[in-house]
């Protein structure tokens, strides 16, 4: 498939296109082109990428950026609105919107999903585990200044977000992607997009905790001083220390 433009977002730009960008992107999946749309975009919203009420980029674009064919964005698209994520508007002032409000899945209903996926919690957590543990090695051998600036600058915006989990969420998720940009490799970013996907909903049953905000904040800036500094090996111990105790949550409430 042709490489498709970046588009001009309001969401925080990553290296020259945004964490939605990079969610959505097309990875060159073999799997069903209809249900990874589903499931691309729906991770994108739910993560607050596109945010309640942005209007999302052209049907022209999105299926370029994407790459679908308009058909098949134009479903999921009715999908995901009768599901309650989109609203689409008609006329002069129209076209598909994030919606204000989103129901989210319980804890019973993840575990119903889990158990229909065929996937274990375990092994979703083991495969991000292993791969982001490798990816901030990467990162720490080659992510240039204007990356390590930008990591910078998501941290410090989380430090004002401690009370807000639904930005704070998003920031965390832009911090994760743009480490796997810092690898200067868009296939591994394309990877650490989909794992974050995959965890949207997961993370959603995480409790709330000002706390638990600041520990993981003061975690992404040793990570980030680790790759700064070249330390390929600390990055990569620290990467372990931050992801296992997410998995700990996760399996405490889902396992």
């Amino acid at each position: 498939m042709p490489t498709n433009p970046d588009l001009n977002q309001p969401n925080a730009q990553v290296s020259g296109f945004s964490a939605a960008e990079a969610l959505i992107r097309n990875s060159r999946s073999t799997a069903n082109a209809y249900e990874v749309t589903v499931e691309r975009l729906s991770a994108a919203i739910k993560m607050g990428l596109y945010r309640p009420g942005e209007q999302l980029p052209p049907e022209r674009e999105m299926a370029e950026l994407m790459g679908v064919s308009r058909t098949t964005l134009r479903e999921a698209i009715r999908v995901l609105a009768a599901q309650g994520f989109l609203l689409v508007r008609r006329g002069r002032q129209g076209g598909t919107f994030v919606a204000e409000t989103l129901t989210l899945p319980n804890v019973l209903e993840l575990k119903h999903q889990l158990l229909q996926s065929g996937a274990s919690l375990r092994e979703i957590l083991d495969y991000r585990l292993v791969v982001e543990m490798g990816i901030v090695e990467l990162a720490a051998q080659r992510a240039n200044s204007q990356q390590i600036q930008e990591l910078q600058t998501l941290i410090d915006q989380m430090e004002g977000a401690i009370d807000r989990f639904s930005e704070y969420r998003r920031l965390d998720t832009e911090f994760h992607i743009l480490i796997a940009r810092s690898t200067q490799s868009q296939r591994l970013t394309s990877v650490v997009a989909g794992i974050h996907a995959e965890f949207s909903d997961l993370l959603a049953v995480i409790p709330h905790s000002p706390t638990a905000c600041c520990y993981s904040t003061q975690q992404h800036q040793q990570i980030l001083d680790a790759i700064q500094a070249g330390n390929a090996e600390l990055a990569r111990s620290l990467m372990q220390i931050h992801v296992t105790g997410t998995n700990s949550l996760l399996n405490g409430l889902l396992g």
